[in-house]
């Protein structure tokens, strides 16, 4: 039985690597479907090999061990390492920068650099760099889905007359006319925040990441841009090149399993035969 014991051994290599491209498959699409999702950043995958397993020969019978220490006690002798194929190591995020597209809403928000918006929601701090923002029936400053956007101050107000100014460091000014006047105020500072290590920033869904040890500091190199959106960082040409890849990887085991599959019914019904 011992062939058959190594088509096993192939049976579940082939089905990691499987498992794996179909993985990726979802990953990339998932990319491929928030295209136009403003200020997204795409997912990758990052695959290695499983871990080795060392196998031994164990033998009980001292007359096929040369030297064999007293009859009736086993002896292991070292076979070598086996691989079981490949698995997912990581899936971190690229946050390389996305295009800014010019839309003219005031309240639109484009960072350009490695900065991202603090925001506060029911589940705690979070951060976006998806920065199509809206002024609620509070006046405050949020998310499409109501998150709380931050400045120095905490959330910000921002007036219902008026003109708004956001300039590059994230200054946030109103101006407003009276008696053929212009008066200028100084609302807040967005809080735009950096970090040491972003690979430690993961993905919660709706643009919105959770710092899980990333280091954040203030930033002072990125620039704000009104009028502006991040566009995703998602690469349709690249995707869907890595796309045909992966369904063919995953194709190329899901036939390398059903050639083990009937290799291992030939050897079982051989088996029998001879036995």
């Amino acid at each position: 039985m011992r062939g058959v014991f190594h088509l096993v051994r192939g049976l579940y290599t082939s089905a990691g690597g499987a498992i794996v491209a179909q993985s990726n498959v979802d990953l990339i699409a998932n990319n491929l479907a928030n295209v136009n999702t403003s200020g997204f950043k795409k997912m990758l995958m990052q695959v290695g090999a499983s871990e080795k397993m060392e196998l031994y020969r164990i033998q009980t019978d001292p007359g096929q061990v040369p030297d064999a220490p007293r009859p009736g006690v086993p002896t292991m002798t070292p076979i070598g390492p086996l691989g079981l194929g490949a698995q997912i190591i990581d899936t971190p995020t690229s946050f390389s920068q996305g295009g800014l597209q010019n839309t003219g809403n005031p309240l639109d928000l484009g960072i350009k650099g490695e900065g991202f918006f603090a925001i506060q929601t029911p589940q705690g701090l979070r951060y976006t760099r998806d920065g199509s923002f809206i002024r609620n029936a509070q006046g405050l400053l949020t998310t499409q889905d109501g998150s709380l956007v931050l400045g120095q101050n905490g959330a910000i107000t921002i007036p219902q007359t008026g003109s708004l100014t956001v300039d590059t460091q994230g200054n946030l000014t109103l101006s407003t006319f009276q008696a053929g006047q212009q008066n200028v105020q100084q609302l807040d500072q967005l809080r735009l925040v950096q970090f040491a290590n972003p690979f430690q920033l993961r993905s919660e869904g709706a643009n919105k990441f959770v710092d899980y040890g990333a280091q954040p500091f203030v930033d002072t190199q990125s620039t704000v841009n009104q009028g502006f959106l991040e566009k995703s960082n998602a690469d349709v040409i690249g995707s869907m090149v890595d796309l045909i890849k992966n369904e063919r990887w995953f194709d190329t085991n899901v036939k390398s399993i059903q050639t083990q599959d009937t290799a291992t019914q030939q050897a079982i019904e051989q088996v029998g035969r001879v036995a």
